[in-house]
C-alpha cells in the first residue's frame, strides 16, 4: 500500500468562489485535462480564493518542527479529466519559508512567501473566522460570520462541488501532467449570514485577471469545517485507469 507523503489537518476552510471567463483559465489547464463545472450549471467556471490552516503536518510521517502549524491561501480552479475531478493551483501563500521551497522542489507548486493570520472564534451559537493577508504591496482581509450549527450539504449541491475535489492535477517543468490524491471525510459547512472580503484575486495573479471586476464576479462563500488529511505522491496523469 502507498503511503501518504504529507499528513495533515485542514481546518476552517473557507472558499470565496467567483464567476470566471474560461478563456482565462484555459491556459492553465493541464494537457489532456478539461474544465470542470458543476453538475446543475455547465456554464459556470469558478476561480476560488481559499484560506485555511494546517495543523500538525507531517512529511513521510516526520514532523517538520518548523512548519508544522500555518495558515494558507490559495487561487484553485477546477478540471477534470475522465471521472477524475481535480483542483489546479495558480498561486499558494504561505508564512512559511520551508513550506515555499519544499513545496516548488518536491511539487513545482506555485508557493509564495505572505504574511497570513487565520482565526477562528465562537461565542455562543456563533462562529466568526478573520483572515489577514499581505504579499508585497496588496493587503486584504477575508470576515466571515456564521451559526455554529455546521452540517453537510447534499451531494448535488454546488457547495460539496467545491470543497469535496479528491485530485490535484498539474504540470512539471518539462511540461509533462502528474497528478495527487488527497483523502479526507466529507467536510460539513457553516450557515453563513455575513462576510466581507478585500483581497484581490487580480492583484495576485496580474496580467489579463487584472480586467475582472472582482466584487461584481462574486458567486459564493462557503465555510467548510475541516478534518485529517492526507497527500499522496505525485504520478504521471495518463497512470492506471482514468
Amino acid at each position: 500500500m502507498v503511503r501518504p507523503f504529507l499528513t495533515t489537518q485542514w481546518k476552517n476552510v473557507v472558499l470565496v468562489n467567483y464567476r470566471v471567463p474560461p478563456e482565462l483559465l484555459l491556459p492553465h489547464v493541464p494537457p489532456g485535462s478539461e474544465l470542470d463545472t458543476p453538475d446543475d450549471d455547465p456554464s459556470l467556471h469558478l476561480l476560488s480564493l481559499v484560506a485555511l490552516e494546517f495543523a500538525d503536518m507531517r512529511v513521510r510521517g516526520i514532523p517538520i518542527p518548523t512548519a508544522r502549524n500555518f495558515p494558507e491561501i490559495n487561487l484553485r480552479f477546477y478540471v477534470r479529466r475522465g471521472p477524475m475531478r481535480a483542483v489546479v493551483f495558480l498561486r499558494e501563500f504561505v508564512p512559511t519559508r520551508l513550506v515555499v521551497l519544499g513545496a516548488r522542489l518536491l511539487y513545482n507548486q506555485p508557493y509564495y512567501l505572505a504574511r497570513i493570520t487565520h482565526h477562528t472564534h465562537r461565542d455562543g451559537g456563533r462562529v466568526r473566522v478573520d483572515t489577514t493577508f499581505e504579499h508585497r504591496r496588496h493587503r486584504g482581509i477575508i470576515r466571515i460570520d456564521a451559526r455554529d450549527e455546521p452540517f453537510i450539504p447534499p451531494e448535488d449541491s454546488q457547495e460539496h462541488f467545491l470543497k469535496e475535489h479528491y485530485w490535484g492535477f498539474d504540470r512539471d517543468r518539462a511540461g509533462r501532467s502528474f497528478r495527487y490524491r488527497v483523502t479526507h471525510p466529507v467536510w460539513r459547512i457553516y450557515p453563513i449570514e455575513d462576510a466581507e472580503v478585500t483581497i484581490s484575486p487580480g492583484a495576485l495573479l496580474g496580467g489579463e485577471w487584472q480586467s475582472v471586476a472582482w466584487e461584481k464576479a462574486l458567486h459564493s462563500i462557503v465555510w467548510a469545517e475541516g478534518s485529517e488529511a492526507a497527500v499522496y505522491p505525485a504520478e504521471p496523469l495518463d497512470a492506471g485507469e482514468m
